[in-house]
């Protein structure tokens, strides 16, 4: 029995030093939150932004709300579309109009009396000029797929449209407002030929004039300029099932990668890079692997920071972060990157699961049966009978879970356990 223990305890120790292996040597920053949209609208929550008068302007499924920056409080909410989710907002630069997808086309709400102004039509992608005055969209009706659209703020009318390439997809618009860059699905010339897609870079002041940045497989995902103007991040898929971060500087031509297979090897366990690559500054790139946020330092192309955060949407406003997940969770970090308190919003409570194994503390000894079932309520696993300890109990499950949440059952007589965990 005492070997026995030994051979547990060495086991455990071991899965810590390997656990703590697996997790590079970078600071790991915590978020202080300030609240939690989804005890207001239960749903998805699709972004977080700051107004120029410091408050925050999020969406969670359905509604837009405006809400204290301070206290957390919800101050007022925008004309929803009930039953419609909301996803991908945007703010003007001058905090005057909100921009979404909707069922019903790409939503434009007026944010100061909360109504929706007009639908423009189904776009797959839209940014506003840095002075808020002009709405750049990609597509609009079924005439003008690829299509670049331009809309006046003031009337809310398109003033014209050009196509610097056909099949244009994402895009985003360059600081100064002069540049705009879009990428372009290009077709095979021939039936054996492979998928392309382009980094297009428009002149805006002369929309004819446009430069093929870089031409790469399969298909390039959201475009993001540095504050400076001078770098573009995007995310794309090389075609062979690996994901990758490029980084191209406009001024030197220099292209930098991250790839998820080297993170991969970094992080000692597979995972998937996903999420919109946002520049915190010049110089400094989020983006999201795994469970967390990663900070990479564009200078020297390596990870600096880790954050305790998988946010849907960052934005800044002075010397702040705000970050927002997808269950509405929103969360403030200094934007110097400087570890702050956490606040833990009481949650739904979750067993812990790692290599196969739950853990499960009990308050008294008992023997329970012990099942696992799917969230619909289907059967996925029967343990059978165990002997439960006072304290820390490991419940070895032996067969791979796919990704989900899943509920344990423990009927032992006197004791009934049903606890939800979730494998990632």
């Amino acid at each position: 029995m005492i070997i026995k223990r030994l051979l547990i305890f060495a086991a455990i120790v071991l899965a810590t030093v390997l656990q703590a292996q697996s997790q590079p040597n970078v600071p790991t920053l915590q978020v202080d939150t300030l609240c939690n949209l989804g005890k207001t609208i239960p749903g998805e929550a699709s972004g977080a932004y700051f107004l120029p008068d410091g408050n925050i302007i999020a969406v969670i499924r359905d509604t837009p709300l405006i809400v204290d920056s301070k206290s957390g409080e919800i101050l007022r909410r925008l004309d929803s579309l009930i039953g419609q989710d909301v996803q991908c907002p945007k703010v003007s630069p001058d905090g005057r109009y909100l921009i979404a997808f909707t069922y019903k086309g790409t939503a434009v709400w007026d944010i100061l009396s909360g109504k929706i102004l007009k639908f423009i039509g189904n776009t797959t992608d839209y940014c506003f000029s840095p002075d808020g005055t002009k709405l750049y969209v990609i597509g609009g009706n079924p005439n003008s797929f690829g299509a670049v659209r331009i809309y006046d703020m003031n009337t809310l009318e398109e003033v014209e449209r050009f196509c610097s390439a056909t099949g244009g997809i994402w895009m985003d618009i360059s600081p100064d407002g002069n540049s705009l860059v879009v990428s372009v699905q290009k077709k095979p010339n021939a039936s054996n030929d492979k998928k392309t897609s382009q980094l297009i870079l428009v002149n805006l002041n002369d929309k004819k004039n446009y430069t093929a940045v870089e031409t790469l497989q399969s298909q390039i995902y959201f475009m993001e300029f540095s504050p400076d103007g001078k770098q573009i991040a995007f995310l794309y898929n090389d075609g062979n099932n690996d994901h990758y971060i490029y980084i191209y500087n406009l001024v030197t031509k220099e292209k930098k990668y991250i790839r998820e297979q080297e993170l991969e090897t970094l992080f000692g366990y597979p995972s998937l890079l996903s999420g919109h690559p946002k520049f915190i500054s010049s110089t400094t790139l989020s983006f999201v692997f795994s469970k967390y946020t990663l900070v990479w330092n564009t200078e020297d192309n390596q990870l600096k920071k880790l954050i305790k955060f998988l946010p849907w949407s960052i934005s800044s406003y002075n010397d702040t972060l705000i970050l927002c997940t997808q269950n509405g969770l929103i969360g403030f970090l200094n934007k110097n990157i400087v570890p702050v308190k956490e606040n833990e919003i009481p949650n739904e409570s979750y067993l812990k699961y790692n290599n196969n194994q739950l853990e499960y503390f009990s308050a008294k000894f008992f023997v329970g049966e012990a099942k696992i079932y799917d969230i619909s309520g289907k059967q996925i696993a029967d343990i059978g009978k165990k002997s439960f300890i006072f304290g820390k109990n490991t419940i070895p499950i032996n067969q791979v879970l796919p990704v989900g949440v899943y509920i344990l059952t423990i009927n032992g007589g006197t004791e009934q356990i049903s606890q939800k965990f979730i494998v990632e």
